[in-house]
């Protein structure tokens, strides 16, 4: 994601033009601070795993995918070891076919393509222009594509949630965060399933899932990944993430499967 003068750079970048991209290359996990952008961004990765947090939703990126975040919106990125990645700014409102809400952009490999050429090559402005439209053209929304986490809103349940997501390994147990907040466990479970559409339990076993994306492509293994997000058993571990995105840890960072977000 880009800083404030990583932004008023793309902006003097996109003046004639219709989007620029800032390439952004970590070799350890990095989060960057909450950020708002006057400009659309698309961001997308090419190694690596981002996670895209914007208002009530948390995305993890694959490559095959990107986040959309309009203008205004608040957003942060955390990223894994050894990433590649690059936040695509448009003008506002250009991207007429996309909503003004983050959500998730299939990124086909012609788009894709076409991306990496018009930040890296040079081209008449004519054929540059002709370029970038066609890139906006393509852009579609992702209709299968589910959110990886929904934010819970009432303030109570929305701190067991941020505290989750701050120590995803951590074993407090339905029934001690339910006396955390002072609601019985059955209560805490129904309130949860109506504001994310899972239970603690569920949405705790996603939020695991997802932080071992970043620590996997980062280089760890399977074992330590699981032992460090709070399993015991590294097979219970791999039946969760196989359950959540469709396919064992091998087999995703493989490139063996297209669709990474399945219920």
């Amino acid at each position: 994601m880009a800083n404030v003068s990583h932004v008023s750079t793309a902006s003097q970048r996109i003046r004639g033009f219709l989007l620029t991209s800032v390439r952004h290359e970590s070799r350890s996990i990095r989060a960057w601070e909450a950020e708002v952008h006057e400009h659309d961004e698309l961001i997308w990765s090419t190694a690596g795993v981002a996670r895209v947090r914007a208002g009530d939703s948390v995305w993890t990126v694959p490559a095959q995918r990107a986040v959309w975040v309009p203008s205004g919106v608040p957003h942060t990125i955390e990223t894994s070891a050894d990433s590649l990645f690059y936040a695509t700014f448009l003008e506002a409102g250009l991207a007429a076919q996309l909503p003004r809400e983050a959500m998730i952009v299939e990124l086909i490999p012609a788009v894709r393509e076409l991306l990496l050429l018009n930040a890296e090559a040079e081209m008449p402005t004519s054929t540059r222009l002709r370029l970038q439209r066609l890139v906006i053209e393509l852009l579609t929304p992702s209709p299968g594509a589910q959110v990886d986490l929904r934010m819970p809103v009432t303030p109570s349940l929305l701190a067991v949630a941020e505290q989750i997501l701050a120590d995803p390994g951590a074993f407090e147990t339905t029934v001690d965060w339910a006396e955390r907040v002072g609601l019985p466990p059955r209560e805490l479970t129904r309130a949860f399933i109506s504001e994310t559409g899972l239970s603690l339990t569920q949405w705790r076993i996603r939020a695991r899932v997802r932080a071992s994306l970043v620590r996997l492509a980062s280089g760890q293994t399977v074992a330590a990944a699981a032992a460090a997000l709070g399993y015991s058993n590294p097979s219970t571990f791999i039946g969760h993430f196989r359950g959540i995105v469709g396919t064992t840890p091998a087999a995703y960072f493989a490139g063996a499967v297209t669709k990474s977000d399945i219920d």
